[in-house]
């Protein structure tokens, strides 16, 4: 296992997935950097803190040998958390850095547990919802992060390339990935919350936030 680099925000990373062909991603957001570092514990209201240890990205749809091919506008996993472990694998390189645009930066959305209470959560965002646990259980929507398998996995399946999934029983529709820890997999129960809102379901984040007081700009800045 190689020694973990500095992360940054925009870099380009490659995932070896044969000999010489790769599957590309971008470091869109690094939690303890980011917000961990220059959000004071009493201003951090969210489920945020859960990814203290981890690294926002995404993952662009097809597999090449280099990275010039990459269209930057076909994503295939978008806005998912995992593990800044992820980075010390030998088989995922640094290779260049490309900004980030906020208005596309996307965070999961999930169900949170205080006591009885339950909220919903997304990036620096929360407010309660009245549902009942056995509605949240039916939702089946907690704050989780893994290793990157299953984001490598999905950007082969989303790329129509599954002869390259090692594990076969792995190939699933498109809606099996990510579904139990991000609502943007389950449009039914996220259009029910969004209305118990009030609010636009495609607002993009940047404009939720804002609204209610949060610029992600100042934690790019």
């Amino acid at each position: 296992m190689a020694k973990l680099v500095k992360l940054k925000v925009g870099d380009i990373f490659s995932i070896e997935v044969s000999e010489n062909n790769y599957i590309f991603g971008r470091i869109i957001f690094v939690t303890k950097e980011q917000y961990i570092k220059k959000v004071a514990e009493k201003d951090r209201k969210s489920g945020l803190d859960f990814f203290s240890n981890c690294i926002l990205i995404e993952t662009y749809i097809g597999v090449f040998s280099s990275l010039d091919k990459v269209d930057y506008n076909k994503i295939a996993v978008k806005g998912n958390f995992v593990s800044k472990d992820m980075f010390k694998r030998d088989d995922v390189k640094i290779l260049e850095n490309k900004s980030v645009n906020l208005q596309n930066v996307t965070f999961p959305e999930y169900i949170r547990a205080e006591g009885m209470k339950y909220y919903f959560s997304v990036g620096e965002l929360q407010f309660p919802i009245e549902i009942t646990s056995k509605e949240r259980d039916e939702i089946h929507v907690y704050p989780s992060y893994g290793s990157g398998y299953w984001e490598m996995v999905a950007t082969l399946v989303f790329s129509g390339k599954e002869e390259l999934v090692e594990e076969k029983k792995h190939i699933q529709e498109k809606s099996f990935y990510f579904a139990n820890e991000d609502l943007h997999f389950k449009p039914e129960y996220r259009n029910k919350i969004y209305k118990m809102l009030k609010e636009n379901s495609n607002q993009s984040y940047y404009n939720f936030a804002l609204k209610y007081g949060y610029d992600l700009k100042r934690l790019y800045e």
